[in-house]
């Protein structure tokens, strides 16, 4: 028997095949009810990425800022009780 032959006879209707297709709409409502949940999860992950990747960044972003704060705290000439001046040291954190 050939492999068209064989595919034919997989394709023939039976009294399964049929039952199968009796409620085809019902089927596709379903098929399209798991397709619209399926997106909307995908949805929100990626918009839950994002807002984590921006939350992330804005961290980053308010840290870099008070480093360059406190680098600049320290960089100042200060005075001492006995009225000379020193510079702080860039490591120190004062």
């Amino acid at each position: 028997m050939g492999r068209n032959e064989i595919r034919l006879r997989r394709q023939k209707m039976s009294s399964g095949r049929i039952a199968r297709h009796r409620n085809y709409g019902e089927l596709m409502e379903r098929h399209e009810r798991g397709i619209k949940i399926r997106r909307m999860a995908v949805a929100a992950i990626y918009f839950l990425i994002i807002i984590c990747l921006l939350i992330f960044y804005l961290v980053l972003r308010q840290r870099e800022q008070q480093h360059k704060g406190v680098k600049q705290d320290s960089a100042l000439v200060e005075k001492n009780k006995n009225g000379l001046q020193y510079q702080a040291n860039p490591g120190s954190n004062f």
